[in-house]
């Protein structure tokens, strides 16, 4: 996406839209933001805002990739226990089988 969000988070803090997605089949409001900065500067000290519906989450960045990571995995097991929701993952990304 990398539009700007103009509602700052932070007083004079420009943040630019990673994802921006209202998921049909639920509804599910998702909203990922990051600081407006050069690119490969982010750290530690910055933060990524993960909003899903109406709660938002307030990350460092390894927090959000650890974050992911443990989604994936979950995700991965719960795939391997429920195989017929892969059914989800070919719609969510729009894959032809």
């Amino acid at each position: 996406m990398g539009e700007i969000d103009e509602r700052e988070s932070q007083p004079g803090t420009r943040r630019i839209v990673l994802q921006d997605l209202i998921w049909p089949e639920t509804g599910l409001q998702t909203r990922s933001t990051i600081p407006d900065k050069p690119k490969d500067t982010l750290d530690e000290d910055d933060t990524i805002e993960l909003a899903i519906d109406f709660v938002t989450l307030t990350l460092t960045p390894l927090e959000f990739i650890q974050l992911a990571a443990f989604l994936r995995m979950s995700i991965d097991d719960l795939l391997e226990r429920h195989p017929s929701f892969q059914r989800a993952v070919v719609a969510a990304f729009d894959i032809r089988e």
